[in-house]
């Protein structure tokens, strides 16, 4: 039927139109949302706008001005100072050649302009998207020839793997030391996404000389209890934990770990509190706890032997 045919014709025509019609520029964007002027500011002065505007697809990550008001006074003169040092934070926010729309990704990783990795997480217990663990608040705002995602706060890069964060903190140089006393640093660093919580060196000092010297005549336990502290193949952020959530340990026998969060806000998992939160890795994210966990089946093992756990 003639009439029929015109309808069909007239919504191709239609939506061909809407999905070829280009948005405004990156800049006029960003200025009528009125909220991006610190942002507008550090790209025009990086160098990083005219890159933009030259490429044919791109992803920007955009801080608020409340945003980079988290930071330490004086952070945003110290950038304008500092070319080197403006254009390796502002060319973490951009991603050229790629213009990447939000859905619903876990542990997808991009490539920043200076090539570093980009975690975008979601976490739909919390109805929340994250980039590197920072909350994405608006997300798919389409602009000329690009994609530009709201942040509420400014991003950093991971300083490497848990192994490369160890070298450069004495603080988990125990954890650090008895990891590569159980041959385990191939565990800890050849996934592509996991949340480990590290027991800082305070935290071993908690636990009994008897323990410790049960652990290390003991190797399959010692690697149980270090694998205790992992959660493989999920990276979680602290903005994604919610109370009584409980996902399975990197452990032979998978144990799992459960988040709570206290009266006054605090996390913990299982019985150790969280210390330091968000710590990215090119693998995934660290948290620092200040006491060791012992999966159940160890601590029995422990017992078992006349040795009391705790």
């Amino acid at each position: 039927m003639l009439w029929l045919r015109l309808i069909v014709i007239f919504t191709f025509v239609s939506l061909s139109s809407a999905q070829t019609t280009p948005g405004p520029q990156l800049v006029d964007a960003l200025k009528a949302e009125g909220n991006f002027g610190i942002f507008v500011d550090l790209l025009q002065a990086s160098g990083y706008l005219d890159q933009l505007n030259a490429s044919t697809h791109f992803t920007v990550f955009a801080p608020t001005d409340a945003a980079f008001g988290k930071l330490p006074a004086g952070t945003v003169d110290s950038l304008k100072a500092d070319a080197n040092k403006l254009a390796d934070v502002i060319g973490y926010h951009v991603i050229l050649n790629s213009a990447f729309n939000l859905n619903n990704n876990q542990d997808k990783v991009l490539t920043s302009a200076n090539n570093h990795s980009i975690r975008i997480n979601t976490y739909s217990v919390v109805h929340t998207q994250t980039a590197e663990g920072v909350n994405i608040t608006k997300k798919n705002v389409r602009v000329l020839h690009g994609i530009l995602h709201e942040i509420n706060g400014v991003l950093s890069p991971p300083l490497g793997n848990i192994i490369e964060l160890g070298s450069n903190r004495s603080d988990i140089s125990t954890f650090e030391s008895l990891v590569a006393q159980a041959n385990l640093s191939t565990f800890f660093t050849n996934d592509h996404s996991t949340t480990i919580f590290v027991p800082n060196n305070d935290a071993f000092k908690k636990v009994s000389q008897p323990v410790l010297d049960y652990l290390s005549s003991h190797p399959s336990d010692l690697a149980e209890v270090l694998k205790y502290h992992v959660i493989k193949q999920y990276s979680l952020y602290s903005i994604g934990m919610a109370h009584s959530l409980s996902l399975p340990s990197g452990d032979q026998h998978k144990d799992y770990l459960m988040i709570l969060q206290e009266s006054n806000g605090d996390l913990k998992v299982n019985s150790a509190k969280i210390l330091e939160k968000d710590i990215s890795s090119v693998n995934g994210v660290v948290h620092i706890i200040d006491t060791v966990l012992i999966p159940p089946r160890v601590t029995v093992a422990i017992e078992d032997q006349g040795v009391i756990v705790g």
